[in-house]
This record gives structure tokens, C-alpha cells and sequence, in this order.
């Protein structure tokens, strides 16, 4: 997930292209990234030795943290921490953009840091965002005071992230009484806490995620694929529930209700969370509490 929020953020301001980038996603699936890279990530040594590292290997035959730590630009234990990073998706990400030519490590890092400004994180938020752990990075675009959501949200987003797209990435949430849309699909799951989620989009926004997860290339989004999207609803409602169980909670599950003809959905109080799936945007809600209501077109 790191990836597609950093790379659509270097999209977004010029940085490199949207051909560029899918070219990256695939290059990051082949990558090893190298200790160096993640070195100076770390900020433990500058480009300038690592790269006086990487020359020296072409001429002791050794590998770059053996040479690092014979001369002294780092320790045994530095070196071992570092290994364990190698699976790092941001870091990955980053050595493909290294071996695409198109920016340093270095380069990555001055322009996070220009995102970490456009978003107001801290120290401590980009940490989290760059681990690519959905557990740590969800709070980060969740509104105030919106705790109670985080369960319901955060099964949705790995079971997306799962079965549909793993580059699925978030915009940030918000709590509204009423969100636009032209097609969805909601269900009801009664129990201590009645929740209501929702999966809404409009024209052909959610024609890709319901041809994935329903396996079937629908023409449109229409009844058969907005069935399909309601068993998405059903499979995350499902995960949710016995996520539940497992604190002696009890929840049933209704089954989901879909249309392709509604003017939005309502509710006393809904957390809405934009999701950008195989490049469209979809809106997925949670209402605990309250009830969703489709409102049909007049």
C-alpha cells in the first residue's frame, strides 16, 4: 500500500509519469533491495559511502556489509538490523526507482519529507507509513475521534487489499450524514453495536472491483455486478464478525441489498473512506449505531 500512496504522491506532483510508475510496481516485484540503499534510508551512512562501498566490492570480492563494517562505516549489529529491513515494501519501492534511473534514496527522502509537510504527519506518522503495515497506516486518514470505525475499516482494507487490489490506497476519511453516489451496495450486521457498511461509487467505479472479486467481466455496473460487490460486503462483514467472536461478541449478518439507480446513501452519522481501486474511486462507509439507507433516484 506504501507504494501506491508514495507513488501516486510523485505522480501527483510531476515526479515521474503514470507509465513510470506502473513500470516501477512491476519492478519493485523483482527487486532485492540493496543494504546500501537501506543504509542510507537509515541515515547511518551518506550516498557518498555507500557508494565508496559498492566500489570497493568490485575489488575485495566481498559483500557490502562485510566491507562496511571492516572499515568502519558500520557496526556488526547495524548490519544485522538492516537485514532484517530487506522486505520492506517502501524500500523496495525506493530500489526500483534506483534502478529505473529515475531518483536516489536521497532524492526519495527530500521529497518525503515535502509530504510529510502536505500532510501534517510526524516523525513518528511517516515511521508508520512507511512499515506498509494497513494496522499503522489506517489511523493516519482517519478523522478525530473515530476509533470505532478502525476494526470495521481496517478489515475491509486488508480484505481488499487481499482479494482485489494490493495497491489499493486510502484518501482521508470523514463523518457525514450523506454521501453522493450513482450505484452500491449495503448490508446490515446486527449485534452488541449495529453496524451498516456500504460500498458506493459512481458510473463504472466499481466495475473492476466487482469483475476481480466476482471473477466475471461484467459489461456494466449493473445488478449481477453490484451482486457481486454486495459478496464482497458479505466476505469483510463476515472476517469482521468473527473478529468479534473472538471477544464473545455475537453478530449476524443480513443479506446485503444492492441497487444501480440511487442518488447517494444516508445515515445519522457515517464514516466515509475514499479507496482508489485498479485507478478508480470507490467510497467505502461504516455506520455503527445508525442504519445506511439508499436513497433511490426519483
Amino acid at each position: 500500500m506504501v507504494s501506491s500512496i508514495v507513488g501516486n504522491y510523485l505522480v501527483d506532483h510531476n515526479l515521474i509519469s503514470m507509465e513510470q510508475f506502473g513500470d516501477l510496481l512491476k519492478e519493485q516485484q523483482k527487486v532485492r533491495v540493496k543494504l546500501g540503499l537501506i543504509a542510507v534510508a537509515e541515515g547511518l551512512i551518506s550516498q557518498e559511502e555507500a557508494d565508496k562501498i559498492n566500489r570497493l566490492q568490485a575489488v575485495m570480492d566481498k559483500r557490502f556489509g562485510d566491507i562496511a563494517v571492516e572499515k568502519g562505516f558500520l557496526t556488526q549489529g547495524q548490519v544485522e538490523a538492516l537485514l532484517k529491513k530487506q522486505g520492506n515494501a517502501y524500500l523496495a519501492f525506493a530500489q526500483a526507482l534506483e534502478n529505473q534511473q529515475l531518483m536516489s534514496i536521497e532524492q526519495l527522502e527530500q521529497y518525503m519529507i515535502d509530504f510529510q509537510r502536505d500532510y501534517n504527519l510526524t516523525i513518528s506518522d511517516m515511521e508508520d507509513l512507511k512499515s506498509d503495515d494497513v494496522d499503522r497506516i489506517l489511523p493516519l486518514y482517519m478523522p478525530a475521534d473515530s476509533d470505532k470505525y478502525l476494526n470495521a475499516v481496517g478489515t475491509a482494507l486488508r480484505t481488499i487489499l487481499r482479494c482485489v487490489d494490493n495497491n489499493v490506497y486510502p484518501e482521508r476519511a470523514y463523518i457525514t450524514k450523506r454521501c453522493d453516489a450513482d450505484n452500491g451496495a449495503i448490508q446490515f450486521v446486527e449485534g452488541e453495536h449495529n453496524v451498516t457498511c456500504a460500498m458506493i461509487g459512481k458510473g463504472q467505479a466499481l466495475l473492476r472491483t466487482a469483475s476481480i472479486f466476482g471473477k466475471e467481466d461484467f459489461p456494466e455496473v449493473n445488478m449481477d455486478a453490484l451482486d457481486a460487490i454486495g459478496e464482497l460486503l458479505n466476505c469483510i462483514n463476515g472476517l469482521y464478525a468473527t473478529s468479534l467472536s473472538q471477544s464473545g461478541i455475537s453478530m449476524e449478518l443480513y443479506p446485503p441489498e444492492f441497487s444501480d439507480k440511487i442518488s447517494g446513501i444516508e445515515s445519522e452519522e457515517l464514516l466515509i473512506i475514499p479507496l482508489h481501486i485498479k485507478g478508480q474511486k470507490v467510497e467505502f462507509a461504516v455506520a455503527i449505531d445508525h442504519k445506511i439507507k439508499m436513497e433511490q433516484e426519483a
